[in-house]
């Protein structure tokens, strides 16, 4: 799954391409472009979550 993954996945599916795409980078630190897709994931899996407990955004 990639950062450009349907807005409607769940929650594990979104955790699991987050776990991908940090083993890919093997501990190295984040360049500029790789943290923000991080951060279009991580955004996605909260949504997700949110969404799964029937909750809005912030």
């Amino acid at each position: 799954m990639s950062p450009t993954a349907s807005d409607r996945s769940r929650p594990e599916e979104i955790n699991d391409a987050i776990r991908a795409f940090l083993t890919d980078r093997d501990g190295h630190p984040l360049t500029p472009a790789e943290r923000r897709q991080y951060e279009v994931l991580r955004a996605r899996w909260l949504e997700a979550v949110r969404r799964r407990h029937g909750r809005a955004g912030p």
